[in-house]
């Protein structure tokens, strides 16, 4: 069939225009492409065939963080923004999931935080102000990032497509600081995602909902912790 002039040049193009029309514009929410994201510049490079080298528990004692003020309280700024709203389809603590490190009270694997499954590329937000630490793609965390918050508490982001920090940097509740993915050791996209007091693991579930167990003593010289009245450490 045969469409004459620009009528016909129009109908030939309509189906084009009308899937064109289906996506949505890129506000920047989204990754460009899901290319792996570099080594962060000024931060360490963590040696792959050392695990701990590259557990959040290894470099968060060694991280700056934010000065906590003499007069704060545990629990302020609480419950933590939830980095995404994907579905949870791993808890916290003994899973008996193989591909889990094991410990001697769960010898079939403990998870050191929740999953959350949502599909590559979906933004994901920090939980609440810091400073922000990436690491690139390795065994097992895949592209992460740390971030450290006032009063000896911090927070991981696992297996990101694409991290969206530099290291070192300042980050606001809601920011976005990466995008999710299935990077490291991991079964398909979701966000690993930590809370940690003290470097230690704790289960994310009470901080998001704003009623956390009462923490304990923070070691001295953790940092960015408050003066000691007594003896003066920082």
């Amino acid at each position: 069939m045969r469409f004459p002039g620009t009528a016909g040049a129009l109908l030939l193009l309509a189906p084009l225009l009308l899937l064109g029309a289906g996506y949505p514009r890129d506000d920047g929410s989204t990754p460009p492409t899901p290319t792996p994201s570099p080594t962060p510049a000024g931060g360490p490079v963590a040696d792959p065939t050392f695990h701990d080298s590259i557990a959040p528990g290894y470099w968060l004692p060694l991280l700056d963080a934010p000065a906590t003020p003499g007069d704060y309280r545990p629990g302020s700024g609480l419950p933590l923004l939830r980095p995404t709203r994907g579905v949870e389809t791993q808890p916290f603590g003994c899973t008996n999931f193989g591909l889990e490190p094991t410990t001697g009270s769960c010898p079939g694997g403990f998870h050191y935080g929740v999953d959350l499954a949502d599909p590559q590329g979906v933004p994901i937000r920090a939980a609440a102000d810091g400073i922000a630490y990436p690491l690139p793609d390795y065994q097992f965390y895949g592209n992460h990032v740390l971030i450290q918050h006032v009063g000896g508490l911090s927070t991981v982001y696992g297996h990101m497509v694409r991290m969206n920090v530099a290291w070192g940097q300042a980050v606001k509740r809601g920011d976005l600081i990466g995008w999710v993915g299935t990077t490291g050791n991991s079964t398909g996209p979701h966000l690993h995602f930590e809370v940690r007091f003290a470097g230690m693991p704790i289960d994310p579930v009470p901080y998001l909902e704003g009623s956390p167990a009462e923490p304990f003593q923070l070691p001295a010289g953790w940092p960015g912790m408050a003066p000691d009245d007594t003896i003066g450490l920082s």
